[in-house]
């Protein structure tokens, strides 16, 4: 079996976010992508369901769900996954990880799941129903090229 970070390595994961569901960004989404862009990266707590294995490192994708669904933003992994109280319910757990946003952009900006589903068809765009879904290497280096293309303010450095 190969090791963890040979299985991650390159890869990416999904991380949904549908404000339906949870909105309690500090202040407004807007203002954390304002200061997101004006180089202060996002560090918080994510979700990634299940998932009891991911790499520091691994790059991560901010998937807006619930509306208006499209990528909107790229981080990475800073933590291996831990078990904490589920954000949605404190009688349950779930796995968490600590990410490092260094692109958010507004919904209006998002890039649409039309445009995800040509480029990276090997993801099912439309069945993203939780945090956590692995994206393998070579999808993930065509999302990153999609995500660079379309925001010259990236600072992937990948």
């Amino acid at each position: 079996m190969a090791e963890a970070s040979d299985h991650w390595r390159d890869a990416g994961i999904i991380l949904g976010w549908n404000p339906g569901l949870w909105d309690e960004w500090p202040g407004t989404f807007a203002g954390v992508v304002a200061s997101v862009a004006g180089g202060t990266p996002y560090v918080t707590q994510w979700s990634v369901g299940s998932r009891r294995e991911v790499d520091p490192g691994t790059d991560t994708w901010l998937l807006r769900q619930g509306g208006s669904y499209g990528l909107i933003g790229h981080g990475t992994v800073l933590t291996h996954p831990y078990e904490d109280v589920h954000f949605a319910d404190p009688r349950r757990t779930a796995s968490f990880v600590d990410v490092a946003f260094d692109e958010l952009v507004v919904e209006g900006d998002r890039v649409p799941r039309d445009v995800l589903e040509v480029v990276v068809p090997e993801v099912a765009w439309r069945f993203q129903f939780r945090s956590g879904n692995r994206i393998a290497p070579g999808p993930n280096l065509r999302l990153r090229e999609l995500w660079r293309d379309n925001y010259s303010g990236h600072r992937m450095g990948k």
